[in-house]
């Protein structure tokens, strides 16, 4: 089987599905994995094929004006919806030229198409030109519809309108100038004339449901009751360290040289005052006196000098390093937060957007965490206080400790690729 992989957006909207063309590769199959240009060495690191797509719309995620829309997303307001509306007016560029690139991806021709919910309504049409089937694969349970499920949070982003994504028109929230060029590239690029619903990705061409690839746990959010067999929870997809990565000898030393740290990464997400945020966390390390692994990420969580109880380091793979901490303070991103699962440790989520708030207040639910702390709001002493909380309460240890057994147990990406082969 040769599977496309189709993903966009930053690293954490990225390495799920890495993983997945991983696994796809080591379980005998062919998998071309098509994403920002800029994951071309990432992906080159597990040997997968790489196509690579425009990166002009993620860079454009750094600039001050976006990121003010996204740290303040869970606070709509009419003017925050006026400048959605202009940013995705100047998007229309940048997602046309993506467009381009994904019917390139397709060249060397496909058995199956998976992709994000990133361009999930460009994708099917790919897969209806290749006359192959399409597969969702979703990181939030918001695209099937389901009482179970409404809204879970009312995900949104700074290029979409606050809205569950399972709504039956599909055209609603992606705006006027990007139905237009889906027309466009559909009729000139693609050659397929006019269908009515070829917008909506939850059907295959011939009206059928396609079906949907769940990338979380049963454990951590049960399947909706009215679900169609025709969707599969397979848990999450962890990217394993790279073949041959061997973890720096100073991580090494720090880790044998006294208690569990307590780990502190934000990823891409550290708000539009990533300086502050590396003070604050700093400040907050220090009020607990514990040992502490500080990540930068892509979003540059640079503490410079760091004390002799903290370790900076640039990046490291989280489920190797995460089992060997006593919490995990994170932005409620997905790799994070369900590595943090995984290793069965507490942790502390400081989100930057609505989609992170989420599951932070989902994972405090679930008790393995206490209440999210906003990374607008955050100060020292209420992060020192919730790492600590974190660090030393038996009950939450319990509880993450519980969950972590469950989730090791499971293999995501695996049940992932037996579910695509069955598609075929």
């Amino acid at each position: 089987m040769k599977a496309l992989v189709y993903c966009y957006g930053n690293r954490g909207d990225v390495q799920p599905y890495l993983a997945l063309a991983y696994a796809l590769n080591l379980a005998g199959h062919k998998a071309v994995l098509a994403a920002p240009r800029l994951y071309a060495p990432l992906a080159a690191e597990y040997g997968v094929e790489f196509a690579p797509l425009d990166d002009g719309a993620v860079r454009i995620r750094s600039r001050a004006d976006i990121r003010r829309l996204q740290v303040n997303s869970d606070r709509p307001s009419a003017e925050s919806d006026r400048q959605r509306a202009s940013i995705r007016k100047e998007m229309v560029p940048l997602y046309s030229a993506v467009l381009e690139d994904m019917w390139r991806a397709a060249a060397g021709g496909a058995d199956l198409v998976v992709h994000s919910h990133a361009f999930r309504e460009a994708v099917p049409q790919i897969a209806e030109r290749l006359g192959v089937p399409h597969v969702l694969g979703a990181l939030y349970p918001n695209f099937v519809v389901s009482r179970d499920y409404p809204s879970f949070g009312q995900l949104s982003s700074v290029f979409s309108d606050r809205t569950d994504h399972s709504r039956t028109d599909v055209r609603s929230f992606l705006g006027p100038e990007v139905i237009e060029a889906l027309a466009s590239w559909r009729a000139h690029t693609l050659g397929l004339p006019p269908r009515d619903g070829s917008l909506d990705f939850r059907y295959r061409a011939d009206g059928t449901p396609a079906p949907v690839l769940h990338c979380f746990s049963p454990h951590i959010l049960k399947p909706g009751s009215d679900w169609p067999d025709s969707v599969h929870t397979a848990g999450f997809w962890h990217l394993p360290p790279a073949p041959g990565w061997q973890p720096p000898e100073r991580l090494l030393r720090f880790l044998e040289d006294g208690d569990r740290p307590v780990f502190f990464g934000f990823g891409s997400a550290v708000g539009t005052e990533p300086e502050h945020t590396a003070r604050l966390v700093l400040d907050a390390i220090a009020q607990t006196g514990y040992r502490a692994v500080v990540v930068a990420g892509w979003g540059a969580l640079d503490i410079g000098h760091a004390p002799e109880n903290v370790l900076a380091l640039d990046e490291v793979p989280y489920p190797w390093l995460l089992p060997q901490t006593r919490a995990a303070v994170n932005s409620g991103s997905l790799g994070a937060h369900n590595a943090a699962l995984t290793a069965g440790v507490p942790q502390v989520v400081c989100p930057f957007e609505v989609n992170q708030l989420m599951w932070g207040d989902h994972l405090h639910r679930l008790g393995v965490a206490p209440p999210p702390l906003k990374q607008r709001e955050l100060t020292a002493d209420a992060l020192a206080a919730a790492v600590r909380t974190a660090a030393e309460d038996p009950v939450m240890a319990a509880t993450a400790t519980g969950l972590g057994r469950l989730l090791g147990k499971e293999d995501g990406a695996a049940s992932a690729v037996t579910f695509l082969e069955g598609v075929l």
